[in-house]
């Protein structure tokens, strides 16, 4: 693991890329800093990675959101993990920027309606910097181009510390995703930037740009700002 502060916006953001890595690793960086965010509650950690084929299940997901048996995606190199995020079941792979923030919320003045409006809002403005108009969803979480989602949310708040967070998808082979029914949604697909663009991205502007939104609204996470974002 190495550190990479992509925004020095606020010292109390500690931003951490983990590059391409297997989920249940991610899982145990999350949970430690988690317990470090509680025993600090000044300090805050924002994971940025890539992970290597996954799907997760949130806590509530209906396990007929997988159309094949668990074992079928295990042959496939595929693991299946379930998570107490809140959502149904997504995929992870490379080319899909993940961003997990571990936050106190209590220190920040967040509500969690707050905080996943932060998050929505700061992947609305990463896509506009690529030129790309995409828009929140009244009914389902995450944000949309047209009818297609191009990132999903879960969070998870503990002992008002917040775990997990959004994975978007910017040059990931979308191909795992025909394979589940994607955050339980029938009916809709799923997109990315390059798939939008038709063209190449380069990873690291998008992380960069994604960050600096992430922090900066955060800084100024007051009630009044960040109910402009609805």
């Amino acid at each position: 693991m190495h550190s990479e502060t992509v925004n020095p916006i606020m010292n109390a953001f500690n931003v951490v890329d983990l590059g391409v890595m297997r989920y249940g690793d991610a899982l145990i960086h999350q949970e430690r800093a988690h317990a470090d965010v509680m025993s600090q509650p000044s300090r805050h950690v924002i994971f940025c990675v890539e992970h290597e084929p996954v799907l997760t299940m949130g806590k509530n997901s209906d396990a007929s959101n997988l159309l094949f048996p668990r074992d079928f995606y295990i042959r496939q190199g595929v693991e299946i993990f379930d998570t107490e995020r809140g959502g149904q079941v997504t995929a992870h792979m490379p080319g899909q920027m993940v961003i997990y923030p571990i936050l106190n919320m209590a220190e920040l003045k967040l509500s969690i309606r707050d905080y996943v409006n932060i998050l929505e809002e700061s992947v609305i403005q990463t896509l506009a910097h690529f030129g790309l108009r995409a828009h929140r969803d009244q009914e389902h979480p995450g944000v949309w181009i047209e009818h297609e989602k191009i990132c999903a949310l879960g969070v998870r708040v503990r002992s008002r510390v917040s775990m997990h967070g959004l994975a978007l998808n910017v040059s990931n082979d979308l191909s795992l995703f025909g394979k589940i029914i994607p955050c339980g949604i029938k009916f809709r697909g799923v997109t990315s930037i390059e798939r939008q663009l038709g063209s190449k991205v380069d990873m690291s502007v998008v992380k960069g740009q994604l960050i600096d939104h992430i922090t900066s609204r955060l800084v100024r996470a007051d009630i009044s700002t960040v109910r402009r974002f609805n």
